[in-house]
């Protein structure tokens, strides 16, 4: 059962139509990025790729030879933000295990092939480090769209991803035209039509919709890693990434699926103690 306190902050986003934001901060030129602050600025350390930031936290105990890259949520418009180095403190620290962070380009100012190239030899920097049998991938929301990405680029190279996949409320159909609404109140909190069709046209520029690196809910299946999908029945996407799952399981690839019927998107970086049984369960699928 969903906590007083994660209703709160769903009534609070509702309110303040922070979910309208995504939108409007890119055309405003307001700061998309967040830097760790206070007790996480000692836990996460910043190198440069590309001329992009990168973040890595390390357990307590020391780097691992194995590590986990994840990639962020946000729309493509949004870098880290504050609630993911919380998460991914406890995620490290719950799973044991170092935890890479690329802070890639983002839209309007680059668009899917730009972010695309960036991302895919960013990962492969990694795979020549650490070798793709100690990568474990992941993403949530445009993260989760742009690991499936990275999946696709790899099996198209012959070197597949040898690790199940981490999708958290992975963003899978940008093909689907939600018609963008002003009043809405119907739909969950954090994500709404009004905020995700503008998204797309900014961030697809030449790429059809259909390509199933913009669309990874359109690719090949079989091509792709196991996976393990979480996601909450109360999302807006919450559909597709059902369907998805459905596709994945009948190919064989499906390794694990948790839906949770009370929340909605992105509720394991809420500050609220939902988070905590999640983030357990998504460490212990880095074991």
């Amino acid at each position: 059962m969903s906590s007083f306190r994660y209703k709160t902050v769903q009534f609070i986003l509702r309110s303040t139509r922070y979910r309208n934001n995504m939108i409007k901060d890119p055309a405003r030129g307001n700061p998309r990025h967040s830097l760790p602050k206070g007790k996480y600025k000692a836990r996460f350390k910043r190198s440069k790729f590309d001329g992009q930031n990168i973040w890595t936290i390390h357990p307590t105990s020391g780097p691992t030879e194995t590590v986990y890259v994840h990639q962020h949520g946000g729309g493509f418009v949004y870098g880290l933000q504050p609630a993911h180095w919380m998460s991914f403190t406890e995620l490290c620290d719950h799973a044991n295990m170092t935890i890479i962070l690329p802070d890639y380009p983002l839209a309007p100012g680059s668009v899917a092939t730009e972010i695309h190239d960036w991302t895919d030899r960013h990962f492969r920097s990694v795979v020549e480090t650490f070798g793709m049998d100690n990568i474990y991938l992941g993403g949530d929301s445009a993260g989760g769209n742009l690991a499936l990405m990275l999946a696709q680029k790899a099996a198209e190279r012959r070197m597949p991803i040898t690790n199940p996949l981490i999708l958290w409320s992975p963003w899978l159909d940008l093909t689907e035209r939600r018609e963008p609404i002003t009043k809405d109140d119907d739909y969950e909190a954090l994500i709404t039509p009004y905020g995700l069709e503008p998204i797309v046209t900014v961030f697809a520029g030449d790429m059809a919709r259909t390509d199933p690196l913009i669309s990874p809910a359109l690719a090949d299946i079989s091509s792709l890693p196991k996976m393990h999908i979480i996601t909450g029945a109360q999302d807006i996407l919450h559909p597709e990434i059902m369907e998805f799952a459905r596709k994945a399981k009948a190919e064989g690839k499906l390794r694990s699926l948790i839906s949770e019927p009370e929340y909605g998107h992105y509720w394991m970086f809420y500050p609220v103690p939902d988070r905590h049984k999640t983030l357990r369960q998504i460490a212990a699928l880095l074991a």
